[in-house]
């Protein structure tokens, strides 16, 4: 007995298997079949499209309920449209390539790499290209698979797939495993192999030529009869499918049943059931079931019942029966209306408010809802809701999703302008930027809020989708209109529409429009007419402003929602401020102005670039400034515009605008290491850290806001909750303040460190009140002096080049030989004089007016320009100017004296003349020392020991600056030089004047300053009289503006005549006609005539005039006196010292 052989089982047909085809096949076609319309299918149609067709039949008749024999015509036409839509070898587009399964396996591959699954990438790819390498080296003929449709297997493969779990990794080591170690096992037995041995050698010929089946040559008796089955196991495909017919579909049972055998493992007796392939058929109508949003989906709830008290789905049926005629139900009854389950509307609800595609809302284009959601038309209905309930509920989400689809169109508007700016083609993008940062920030902003509602949206949609398949853990979720109406409330507020309001409202005023403008998204392609600060300002101020009302009201969850959206549009002009104090101001000439990190000032940034020299001495005051506003210039009742400057910064402008001048000033004398953290300890900077390196963001300041107090002697540091730090603008000034404050402090602590002990402060500060204010008495003294000696012999005083050489002799004289010993270096005075202009020409001998041009230049190095800048030296020079003409009437009342007396009647005349002469002259002299010394002390030195008090304990240059303006001021005003004491001070210089006739008159009397009346003078004048005459006459005639000489002074005739005699000549009688100059009181002058008077009406008047104008300035000056101001107590003591006239 010859075993039984394996072949058996795998033997392959042979040709006499073939059963040839008999008579009796051939059936003769039906008188119906030839009356039948010829189709496709009539046609020897392809194995897979015969699987099919009975398939379609049965779909047909089940979807339309035509059947073959009511409309044979219309059936088959249905049946070949569905074959050819579910055939793939007549649509040949929907197969798949190699191509296409490489993309997505790579796509996998990378995908399974990125989520640190290597072991599953390379288990895909090491069996793809196995699989690949197969493919082209093996051509197998008993393969079940055809090649061309390997493809199509994987992409099914590929979306029947799962997610990878621990199991697939588990898989796919095992799988690497076996591909790197393989098992080699017994070889399979394939054609190949057959035809390559001897014909009718081997057992797999058994059964051949006439031989019973399962017999062999040897033994054949003993093999058991049974037939051997194909190779291929889609032999026997085409009688399995005739064998069923299309009523047998309908019994596919819902699971497959559970497989006997294992894998790998074959029973010849189980044959392959075609309806297993098509079981997914089934699973693809239960999901299309589901599917609400077909146009033909219909609800599984009755709607013809009557309206039911315990049933709440028969509310909306009812109503539409109610309300409808009768006629009118046979056309639009409640089964013609559309309705669905309220967690499908609540979906389509939330997908709408997301923005995309749905069915309850509908996008308006016209109409007076243009650009707004609305109710569809063709919206589906609830049952248990009316259609005026159902639509009151629908149209406030309709508001909703409007405004989020006003404010995503405003955010994609912003995005996409800034990505045209953003791009590098053009190289004065900023010129042309369209859109401020800050702007863009708000956008951003914005979107993060949008994206987070929906998010939102997406989780909502998430439960009830794991809530229908039972996987919500949790408590039980309600899903309904109003609940979600209620969770939106709760979750977000009013929060969007605050927002498009504000929107809104900035693009209104920023346009100048009347009306608000709806199309918020076209700000970008809008005209500029504001200007870009100004955009900046308004925004952010209109969102202080609502945060601040949402926290007021008690919102709180709109108010984070707002605080949120401010703190991140506030951040661009936060950066800005922090750029601005870190690198400070962009300096354009120096060492400074090569520094790569300076950049231009932004457009929309509060400090503004007025392109000032630095070495310009009004570069500190004007050179940066702070933007200002601008009215409404049109007129259109807008309302008044802001300026550049957010409302809660500025309290802090001045000091940011201040910090970052000062540091770039510092940058700019080479001190920028203090500021890149090179130097230690200096300046009050601390060690290796650069300058403002721990700076903090807006939002992190606003999360944590700290503010600073004063408590008992010592500062502390107080947190405010954020709702209490944005509360008011007040407080968040304070909390940003107190944050910038630490770092200004600093910068100007260097600096004024620098100031002082590098570019010597205090030394030029003494130099220039010893020059200006005749501090330095001896030195000064002489130096006046000088002047007066030139003044008096009528010679020009005011050269340029005398005065300077006269000044430097004088230093050089009363200072050390060490030049850097010296109290001022004369290098650095400039003296000159500004000439008026003819009109108003004087002579120095007559009027101390003509000091008024007098001009002292001081040159101070820079920056100390900055702090004695051209105010400085006009105001000093004036001051120096006043000082000197007192000091000149003072000289020139000094220089009279008069001596003796006479005896006899002449002799007694001339006394009490002389008498008067003297008392004048007393008066004048003691207010010209009264004011002198008002000036000097109570002036000039008490305003000198207030100022160094204060000025050393500044802590900024801008606190210098503002001290030297103020002592500027007081010294002005103590003075009488400034616009409301003009008057005064007009009196003044008249008396001052005065001073300076009377010396005249008194010479043109005397003949010289120095009058002695004594005895020996008279005879020793007697004896020389017949010799000076002449020379006493032509003096008298050479005074300039007096007229001649007293008559008391003429002789007698008779003693005319012996004169004439004895001098030969009668120059007496040709006496000069010249005039005074007059002035009246009323214009701070005094009106003298010598030429109408005699002297003791002349001295008279002037006594006279002299005592009213001292009156007027006593009154003046105790009104002065009686102010509340600080320099009342100063003029108290000068109106006290006056009150010595009338003694």
């Amino acid at each position: 007995m010859r075993p039984p052989s394996s072949a058996s089982s795998v033997r392959p047909p042979s040709s006499a298997s073939i059963r040839p085809p008999s008579s009796a096949s051939a059936r003769p076609t039906s008188s119906a079949s030839a009356r039948r319309p010829i189709s496709r299918f009539s046609h020897r149609a392809p194995r897979q499209q015969s699987r099919i067709i009975p398939l379609c039949e049965t779909l047909v008749t089940q979807l339309t309920a035509i059947t073959p024999a009511v409309d044979p015509e219309d059936f088959h036409a249905a049946v070949e449209y569905v074959a050819k839509n579910l055939d793939s070898t007549v649509r040949p587009s929907g197969s798949t390539d190699f191509a296409t399964i490489d993309k997505a396996l790579k796509g996998h591959a990378q995908k399974a790499r990125i989520n640190a699954f290597d072991v599953l990438a390379d288990a895909l790819d090491q069996t793809y290209s196995k699989l690949r390498k197969h493919v082209k080296t093996h051509d197998d003929l008993d393969a079940s698979i055809q090649l061309s449709r390997l493809p199509d297997h994987l992409k099914f493969m590929i979306l029947l797939s799962r997610p990878p779990d621990s199991t697939t990794l588990e898989n796919a080591e095992d799988i690497v495993q076996k591909i790197n170690n393989p098992e080699y096992g017994k070889p399979v037995l394939t054609w190949k192999d057959i035809l390559a041995e001897e014909p009718f050698e081997g057992q797999h010929w058994e059964g051949v030529y006439g031989l019973p089946r399962g017999s062999t040559v040897e033994g054949w008796e003993t093999r058991s009869d049974g037939s051997t089955p194909s190779l291929s196991p889609w032999e026997s495909e085409s009688d399995a499918d005739e064998a069923h017919s299309s009523s047998e579909l309908s019994a596919i049972p819902e699971t497959p049943p559970p497989a006997s055998t294992t894998i790998g493992q074959t029973d010849g007796s189980q044959r392959i059931d075609p309806l297993n392939a098509y079981r997914h058929r089934q699973d693809v109508e239960e999901l299309q079931a589901r599917q609400y949003w077909r146009p033909d989906w219909h609800a599984d709830t009755d709607v013809a019942w009557s309206f039911d008290l315990g049933d709440a789905s028969s509310l909306a049926p009812s109503f539409h029966r109610a309300l409808s005629s009768r006629v009118t139900l046979s056309i639009d009854g409640p089964s013609k209306e559309n309705y669905r389950h309220e967690e499908d509307v609540v979906r389509e609800v939330l997908t709408g408010l997301q923005g995309r595609r749905n069915m309850m809302f509908t996008w308006m284009h016209s109409g007076p809802n243009t650009f707004s959601f609305a109710l569809a038309p063709t919206a589906p209905r609830l049952l248990h809701l009316t259609a005026g309930a159902q639509a009151s509920i629908i149209t406030t989400f309709a508001t909703l999703a409007t405004t989020l689809a006003h404010l995503r169109k405003f955010t994609a508007a912003i995005f996409a302008k800034a990505s045209i700016n953003s791009t590098p083609a053009s190289t004065h993008a900023r010129s042309y930027r369209r859109n401020t940062r800050t702007l863009e920030a708000f956008a951003d902003a914005l979107d993060v809020e949008l994206r987070g509602f929906d998010t939102w949206c997406a989780a909502r949609e998430e439960s009830i989708c794991r809530a229908r398949g039972s996987v919500l853990s949790g408590p039980r979720l309600v899903v309904s209109l109003l609940s979600l109406e209620k969770d939106t409330q709760d979750a977000f507020g009013d929060t969007f529409a605050v927002l498009l309001a504000v929107v809104r409202g900035v693009v209104q005023k920023a346009q100048r429009a009347s009306d608000p403008v709806i199309e918020v998204w076209t700000l970008p392609d809008l005209p500029l007419r504001t200007a870009p600060a100004t955009v900046t300002a308004l925004l952010l101020d209109a969102l202080l402003a609502v945060v601040q009302e949402r926290v007021s009201m008690g919102d709180v969850v709109t108010a984070r929602a707002l605080e949120r959206v401010f703190g991140a549009s506030a951040e661009p002009v936060w950066a800005m401020m922090h750029r601005w104090m870190r690198d400070g101001m962009p300096v354009r000439d120096g060492p400074a102005a090569i520094v790569p990190t300076q950049q231009a000032l932004p457009e929309e940034f509060f400090v503004v670039d007025n392109e000032a020299v630095m070495l310009d001495p009004d570069f500190w005051a004007d050179g940066f400034t702070l933007r200002g506003g601008y009215s409404d210039e049109e007129g259109e009742g807008v309302g008044a515009l802001p300026t550049g400057v957010p409302v809660f910064l500025v309290h802090v402008a001045e000091l940011v605008l201040s910090t970052g001048k000062v540091t770039g000033l510092m940058r700019a004398l080479g001190m920028s290491p203090l500021f890149d953290g090179d130097a230690t300890e200096k300046g009050g900077f601390g060690s290796g850290k650069p300058w403002m390196s721990d700076w903090r963001s807006f939002s992190a300041l606003l999360d944590q806001p700290i503010r600073d107090q004063q408590g008992d002697g010592d500062k502390s540091r107080d947190s405010l909750s954020p709702e209490a730090a944005i509360s008011s603008s007040e407080n968040l000034s304070h909390v940003v303040y107190d944050e910038l404050l630490p770092y200004s402090e600093q910068a100007h602590e260097a600096l004024t460190k620098v100031l002082v002990e590098d570019c010597d402060l205090w030394l030029h500060l003494n130099a220039i009140e010893d020059l200006y204010l005749m501090r330095r008495g001896d030195a000064m003294s002489h130096f006046v002096d000088i002047l007066f000696n030139r003044m008096d012999a009528r010679q020009a005083w005011n050269d340029f080049h005398f005065m300077n050489s006269a000044f430097q002799d004088v230093v050089a004289l009363h200072s050390p030989a060490s030049r850097a010993a010296r109290w001022i270096d004369p290098a650095l005075v400039r003296f000159s004089f500004r000439a008026p202009a003819p009109a108003q020409e004087r002579s120095v001998t007559q009027s101390v007016r003509a000091l008024d041009g007098l001009l002292i230049e001081y040159a101070v190095p820079f920056p100390l320009t900055y702090v004695f800048g051209p105010r400085t030296t006009r105001v000093y020079s004036s001051v120096f100017a006043l000082v000197l003409q007192v000091r000149r009437a003072k000289s020139v009342l000094e220089r009279i004296l008069v001596r003796g007396g006479m005896a006899g009647e002449k002799g007694r005349g001339m006394d009490a003349e002389m008498k008067l002469f003297y008392a004048v002259r007393g008066r004048l002299s003691w207010f010209v020392n009264t004011l002198l010394n008002f000036i000097t002390t109570n002036v000039i030195h008490t305003q000198i020991l207030k100022f160094h008090e204060v000025f050393r304990r500044a802590k900024s240059l801008d606190e210098m600056i503002r001290l030297q303006n103020e002592h500027l001021d007081k010294l002005e005003g103590r003075c009488l030089l400034q616009r409301n004491t003009a008057a005064l001070h007009r009196a003044i210089i008249s008396i001052l004047d005065m001073s300076l006739h009377y010396a005249e008159c008194f010479v043109s009397f005397a003949g010289d300053t120095t009058h002695d009346i004594s005895r020996a003078s008279l005879r020793a004048l007697s004896r020389r009289t017949r010799h000076r005459s002449r020379r006493i006459r032509t003096q008298r005639r050479d005074v300039i503006g007096f007229a001649q000489a007293p008559s008391f002074l003429q002789p007698d005739p008779a003693d005319e005549d012996t004169s004439d005699d004895d001098d030969g000549g009668g120059e007496a009688s040709e006496g000069p006609s010249a005039y005074e100059p007059s002035f009246s009181f009323a214009s701070g002058s005094v009106t003298v005539s010598f030429a109408e008077e005699g002297p003791a009406a002349r001295l008279e008047k002037m006594s006279t005039e002299l005592d009213a104008l001292v009156r007027f300035v006593r009154r003046g000056v105790e009104s002065l006196a009686a102010g509340t101001g600080e320099a009342a107590p100063a003029f108290g003591m000068f109106a006290f010292a006056l009150e010595d006239w009338d003694r």
